[in-house]
């Protein structure tokens, strides 16, 4: 297992109901020390996007490690107020403008527009301030259709071939905008990114205010045996000379933005669970063992067509394969299908196991808890504990009640 050991998912089942999302603190600050080492050229900023998972003491965590927050919405904004963040850390770069647009700009928490509407909302509340602006590149994509941030079937940022009606809009409103933000998914090899940062840099140069490029590719951290982490040393070693290329050409220090999410999180967590029952489609077919998760804990499989490392936890010399289910009365509840393509079911082979062993299922700290589909089947938010460091066990999110599934119902019959 990734951090977790024996004797803790022994303790965690005996004293909590399962399914229980584990978090690991000494994982965390790892991370995050990962991405405040990386070289850049003039000045960088992480921003965690809190999307991933949005826990008060995660948040926490990363502010004490001087982390800055991007949010997907004007409530994500609050929460990290919430945690303590300050307004000038927090910017939001969600697809729906703010309710409370004029509360969150008094405060001076950062807008990121995603379209020329945006734009003329800040400009009605904000007359003469900085903008920050999110571009869709319209680059190729390797990600299947449904799940890309960016290209022509991407509803994210502003098409680039709009640049010059942004300009126009700024221009007649008296607005600068000082920053660039492009988010992309990427190969994790130098090469590709510096090839990306060549293309964004030209965007950059398209705004004379532009001070900063927030820079924003799925960093890659490998969670199954066939996966690469990103190595993030060698690619902004590499990024880094195209800034210093740009400021030799341009006269300009062009400050880096990174919002890493899943990168800093994904390793960070586990979910303890029980196999609840193990059947079998006859002897030609498949055996199956029926978890008590899934789908309402870790619905990130089936969002983005992935797999989970999983372990059973036993004294088992043997190995059989298994498809390993979820608990829910749904056809896709299924955990071990092919990568990108949940069409094709694929066994995985694990210690032999018994009704009620332990089982572990790493690397699910991003969109899992955060887009869990909870209370599907009225199962209840799942309870979440972090390992500290010094090795201490302590809840950070209870299990939810059963009558606080329905107690915002209102009763008219």
């Amino acid at each position: 297992m990734n951090f977790l050991k024996k004797e803790q998912a022994h303790f965690i089942v005996e004293n909590f109901d399962t399914p229980v999302y584990v978090y690991s603190e000494e994982k965390l600050e790892k991370a995050a020390d990962d991405f405040l080492a990386f070289p850049s050229a003039f000045w960088h900023k992480v921003r965690y996007a809190m999307k991933a998972n949005a826990n008060i003491n995660i948040l926490k965590i990363f502010r004490n490690k001087w982390l800055k927050v991007d949010c997907s919405s004007e409530f994500e904004a609050f929460r990290a107020l919430n945690a303590w963040f300050e307004p000038k850390e927090i910017q939001i770069s969600g697809q729906e403008t703010p309710h409370d647009l004029e509360k969150l700009l008094d405060l001076w928490v950062f807008i990121v527009a995603t379209s020329l509407e945006q734009i003329k909302a800040i400009w009605k509340i904000k007359k003469w301030i900085k903008i920050w602006v999110r571009i869709n590149p319209g680059m190729w994509s390797w990600a299947f259709k449904a799940i890309s941030t960016w290209g022509e079937t991407s509803a994210f940022g502003i098409w680039h071939e709009y640049i010059p009606d942004i300009k126009k809009v700024a221009d007649k409103y008296d607005l600068r905008i000082t920053k660039i933000h492009i988010h992309i998914w990427s190969e994790n090899t130098p090469e590709s990114w510096t090839n990306s940062a060549n293309i964004w840099l030209e965007f950059v140069r398209q705004f004379d205010d532009a001070t900063t490029l927030d820079m924003w590719w799925g960093f890659k951290m490998a969670i199954m045996p066939y996966e690469k982490t990103a190595d993030l040393q060698a690619i902004w070693k590499s990024v880094a000379q195209k800034f210093e290329d740009f400021y030799k050409e341009t006269g300009r220090k062009i400050k880096l933005e990174v919002e890493p999410g899943k990168y800093l999180v994904i390793n960070s967590c586990c979910v303890v669970a029980k196999v609840n029952s193990i059947i079998d489609t006859w002897k030609d077919w498949y055996k199956f063992i029926r978890a008590n998760t899934w789908m309402t804990e870790m619905p990130r499989v089936a969002m983005y067509w992935v797999q989970q490392p999983i372990t059973i936890i036993n004294d088992s010399k043997e190995k059989e394969d298994y498809v390993v289910v979820g608990h829910c009365c749904e056809s896709g509840d299924v955990l071990t299908t092919k990568l990108y393509d949940q069409e094709i079911i694929e066994t995985v082979s694990l210690n032999k196991a018994s009704i009620w062993d332990i089982i572990v299922f790493d690397g699910t700290w991003a969109y899992n808890a955060s887009m869990s589909m909870k209370n599907y089947n009225s199962f209840p938010e799942a309870w979440e504990l972090l390992i500290g460091d010094s090795w201490e066990i302590v809840e950070i999110r209870k299990r939810q009640k059963l009558k606080d599934i329905w107690k915002n119902e209102i009763e008219v019959i």
